[in-house]
Order: structure tokens, then C-alpha cells, then sequence
């Protein structure tokens, strides 16, 4: 073993330690590797990774100061590695270091404009010539589309021909074209994601890597006492006190967005409210320890069709830490929380229990529920990770025989060999049904609640008894029918969105059939809920929603009587 890499051994081992010496040892460590060169990728790596933790979780300035120094040089350091350990840095994110990724529309154009020099589609890795071929004949005008079969030029050449001397890459040349069909948004971003063309990314610079992913935060949070790793009661911290949100200027929006994409960007991920965000509706929360928490609404026409969502990026001493998202319906919670692998070793208890606290403040949910997938069901990094027994001791339980028999029998063998580690077989297993917390009010078996899966399938029930699977009849129809039995006879004074939106959901309120009957203050209610869907805020939507009463007994109902 090389000098260098027991130094980044010993660094890795004590990085998360905050006991008496180890700060001493941190920094000794860090002065003796800024004198080391590392040859080899894995050592640079795992480097790279314990300079990142320290960054979020400092125990002193000066272990900072020479943090923040290691990083800043950190692309030098990939740049005097050899051709074979460059390469096997690919796809780390690593400043200095390329990776690709077939990324949505949304986040591809946001790649094209923010890194125009460093982003390119990664033909070497693309073997769909024939799908991209039948693409470029849709997007191109009838007259070339002989150019894409046997015997034409080809895509390669169509596209040196249709730049027409312009200086533009490829990327930028298929997203013209794609900006310029015409197609609903939706159907745009299916056909591009649909393509899954391999984009190229060379992070480098500020802002535009993990390496140089921190924000620069308004007071660092020293962890010289340690860590806060204590998993407290989830229930007794959801029914104190809330923590105060603010919706953040426009150009703090702007600023945070960007360093979400690239958080998301550099570990090859995407998330919808990153895709799509509403920049007139990101709140903030400053919280204790140098913990911030960015929560996104998304814009009314990529919303979800009936539940609220505000998908959160959360930041360490400025550094991102974790992403995910939350989805509200008749007072359930869907909850999911990614912490970057980074920063495992963290406080992870402690933030998502922040997390909880601020979509608590938003949608003041009564349950809440984490799904299989966040437990391992498909997902690999979830069991490896033993996300259920995380969640675990938060407080969530499983309701779900089968999953509850093999937590009793996991327990059993725990408390008779301390050191027992469930395999990933039962692992597994217990992440075989969704786990819940139910707080005061919540749902008394969660498992049964109205979903929106379940109101999906009575529309399309209806469209096909009521209207032969007409779509675009049965829109306008329950458009007229709701607005009646509603009362809505002009909506002049509505913005376009609100429209959209009232028709959107007409197609959900049309499932009640005494709409009309209703009082007429619920049924003003019911207008105000349909309309603020199109409107600025979706915590403003969901409130109104979880609070007319009469509208989700009446979906319950109709969801039971179809099981």
C-alpha cells in the first residue's frame, strides 16, 4: 500500500469522528495530503469524497480552511492523472472528470445553455442510429424526410447540413429542433427522454461539480461537539413547534435551482420539481446546525393531476446533501428522501426529521408514508443502505403481515446476537409493503386510504362507460357539467392556467354525481380548490383540498364501492 493511499485511509476513518484528538488528526492528515500526489483513481476518490463530508460537517475554521483549499486544487489533480486513471473517474461528477447521462429535454437545454463548451451529445456511446433516424424524420419538414431512409445522406450528415454554417453543437442543433415542432410540452419531452440520447458533461469551474458544489452559507455550523445522530420520537417533533418558511426572492430561487440541477446533474439524476420548477413558489427554511432546506412547487402545467407536491433539496453549511420530494393527498404524506452517499455518515436522522417537520408547516399532514421502492423494492442503493431500518427508527411501522412476521423474526435474531446484520434477502422482504408514521387525526389504516391511483382508474372508468373512451369529449363535457352544478357561469376574470386547471379536475369532481345539491358555500369552496390548482402556490391547492371535507368523503366512497 502507497504512502498516499494510507493517508486517505486514515482520513476516510476519522473524517466523521469528532472525539477528543481527531480534530489534531484531521488536520494533520489533511496538511501531509496536500503535500501527496495520488496517481491512482480510487485513492483520489475516496479523497475527494471524505473532503466533501468534511466541507458539510466541519468540526473547526481550520479544518475547513484546508478543505476548501484540498477541493479548489482538486481539478488540477485529475488533470495530472494519467490517461487509465482519468478514465476510471468517468461518471464521478469529479471536477475535471466527463460523464454522460441521457438526460430529460428540461435539463438537457439547461446543460446546452449553462455549459455550452462543455456539453455534447456522446455519439461514441449511442447505438440507436435507426430510432434516431425515425426521430429526425418527424422533427425535420416532409420534403427532407426521404434524406433519413435507405439510400439518403443519413442523420450524421442531415445534421453538418441543417447547422447551415452556424457555430452550434449537436446538442444545441437537436434541441432547436425539438423546440421548434410544435408538440404539447409533454409530448416534446416524452419524444426526446424517448431517444435517450447519452449527453456528455465535463464539470469543471465553480458551481459546476461535486467538488465545487458549496454555496457559500450566512454562518458555518461547527460540529466540534459531534454529530447529532440521535433518531428522536418523529411524533413529539412534528407536534411542537414548526419551523417558519419564506418564499425566496427570485434571484435566491434562481441561485438554488442551479445548484440543485447541478447537485442532480453531477450524480446523473433528475427530479421533476428540478425539471419544471415554479420560481414564484420556493420557500426556505434556515434551520439549527447549518441545515437549509429548498423545497420547489412545480409550474401549473407539469403539476401532478390531484396531489400537491414540493420537491426539496437540502443543504449542509451550503453544501447539498439530500434531495427528494413530498406528494400530499386528503392528509397522507408520500415521502422520499435521498441522501447523497457522500454524506451517509452525517447527521441523516437528525435532517430528515427537519425534512418532516418543514412539509409539516405546508400541508399539516396527519400520515405519512414511505414506499417500498424507498425501502429496496427495486432498488438496490435502498437495501445496501438498510433504508428500512432507518426509517424504522424514526418511528414508521409496517401494517402488512408478511413484512411485520419478518421484522419479528429480524429482531429475534438481533437481540440474541448484537452484532447480527440483516442480510439482503430479508432486507428485502421488508421491503415487501409501505411503512407509515400516523399522527393524531391520521388515517387509522393508511393502507386502505383513497389514492390517486384509485381516482385515476374511476375517470377512466367513466370516460369509457359515459363517453365510449371519447377523451376530448368527456373533457369538455365535465368542463360544462362541473361549472353548472358549480354555478361557474364566466370565468373572464380567471388566468389561463386557472382554466386549464378547473378543466383538468372537472374530470375528477364529475365522478359525484349530487354536485349540484351541494351547499353553495362548499360548492364556491370546491371552485376555489379547482382554480387555486392553476394558481401560484401548491401548498395553497392542497390546504384547500385537505379541507373540503365533503369532496373527500365523497371520493373515498366511490373509491371503496369500486374495490
Amino acid at each position: 500500500m502507497t504512502a498516499g493511499r494510507r493517508l486517505v485511509d486514515a482520513l476516510a476513518a476519522v473524517a466523521a469522528r469528532y472525539g477528543p484528538g481527531d480534530r489534531a488528526e484531521k488536520l494533520s492528515l489533511l496538511d501531509a495530503l496536500e503535500r501527496t500526489r495520488l496517481g491512482a483513481a480510487g485513492p483520489l476518490l475516496r479523497f475527494h469524497e471524505a473532503l466533501c463530508f468534511l466541507q458539510a460537517y466541519p468540526d473547526a475554521p481550520e479544518v475547513l480552511a484546508r478543505v476548501d483549499r484540498a477541493l479548489a486544487g482538486f481539478a488540477a489533480r485529475v488533470a495530472r492523472l494519467g490517461a487509465g486513471a482519468r478514465a476510471r473517474l468517468y461518471d464521478s461528477g469529479v471536477a475535471g472528470a466527463a460523464l454522460d447521462y441521457p438526460f430529460g429535454y428540461p435539463m438537457a437545454r439547461w446543460l446546452a445553455r449553462r455549459f455550452r463548451a462543455d456539453a455534447e451529445i456522446a455519439w461514441a456511446r449511442f447505438d440507436e442510429a435507426d430510432r434516431l433516424d425515425e426521430t429526425l424524420s418527424l422533427l425535420a419538414s416532409p420534403a427532407e424526410g426521404d434524406a433519413f431512409s435507405e439510400g439518403g445522406i443519413g442523420w450524421r450528415a442531415w445534421l453538418a447540413v441543417a447547422k447551415g454554417g452556424r457555430r452550434m453543437t449537436d446538442l444545441e442543433l437537436v434541441l432547436e429542433l425539438f423546440e421548434r415542432t410544435g408538440l404539447p410540452s409533454g409530448a416534446r419531452d416524452w419524444l426526446f427522454e424517448n431517444l435517450a440520447l447519452p449527453i456528455r458533461w465535463t464539470p469543471r469551474g465553480a458551481g459546476a461539480s461535486r467538488t465545487l458544489a458549496r454555496t457559500p452559507p450566512a454562518r458555518v455550523f461547527f460540529h466540534g461537539a459531534g454529530l447529532e445522530r440521535r433518531a428522536a420520537p418523529l411524533a413529539e417533533a412534528l407536534a411542537g413547534p414548526l419551523p417558519s418558511l419564506r418564499r425566496a426572492p427570485r434571484p435566491l430561487a434562481g441561485s438554488l435551482l442551479e445548484t440543485a440541477r447541478v447537485a442532480m446533474a453531477t450524480r446523473q439524476r433528475e427530479l421533476h420539481a428540478f425539471s419544471h420548477p415554479n420560481l414564484d413558489d420556493v420557500l426556505v427554511a434556515d434551520l439549527d446546525r447549518g441545515l437549509r432546506i429548498a423545497l420547489f412547487g412545480i409550474q401549473p402545467g407539469f403539476r401532478l393531476p390531484l396531489e400537491g407536491y414540493y420537491g426539496f433539496l437540502a443543504l449542509k453549511n451550503g453544501v447539498p446533501v439530500a434531495y427528494g420530494g413530498g406528494w400530499e393527498l386528503f392528509g397522507t404524506l408520500d415521502f422520499a428522501i435521498n441522501i447523497f452517499a457522500s454524506f451517509r455518515q452525517g447527521e441523516s436522522a437528525y435532517l430528515a426529521t427537519q425534512l418532516l417537520r418543514v412539509y409539516r408547516r405546508i400541508f399539516r399532514m396527519r400520515t405519512i408514508v414511505v414506499d417500498r421502492y424507498q425501502l429496496g423494492h427495486e432498488s438496490a442503493e435502498a437495501l445496501q443502505s438498510g433504508s428500512f431500518y432507518f426509517y424504522h427508527r424514526l418511528g414508521f411501522r409496517p401494517r402488512d403481515p408478511d413484512v411485520l412476521r419478518v421484522l419479528a423474526e429480524e429482531q429475534a435474531k438481533l437481540a440474541a446476537a448484537r452484532a447480527y446484520r440483516s442480510p439482503i434477502p430479508a432486507l428485502r422482504r421488508l421491503a415487501g409493503a409501505e411503512i407509515y408514521l400516523t399522527l393524531p387525526g391520521g388515517h387509522p389504516e393508511p393502507e386502505t386510504r383513497a389514492r390517486a391511483t384509485d381516482v385515476a382508474a374511476l375517470v377512466a372508468r367513466m370516460v369509457a362507460r359515459e363517453f365510449g373512451g371519447d377523451r376530448a369529449r368527456a373533457a369538455r363535457a365535465c368542463a360544462a357539467r362541473v361549472a353548472r352544478a358549480l354555478g361557474v357561469r364566466r370565468r373572464a376574470g380567471w388566468s389561463s392556467r386557472e382554466r386549464r386547471a378547473f378543466d383538468g379536475l372537472a374530470l375528477v369532481a364529475a365522478l359525484v354525481p349530487d354536485l349540484a345539491a351541494w351547499p353553495a358555500r362548499e360548492r364556491r369552496a370546491l371552485v376555489a380548490l379547482l382554480r387555486a390548482k392553476g394558481g401560484g402556490s401548491e401548498g395553497r391547492y392542497t390546504r384547500l383540498l385537505d379541507g373540503h371535507r365533503r369532496l373527500r368523503l365523497r371520493l373515498e366512497a366511490l373509491v371503496r364501492a369500486a374495490r
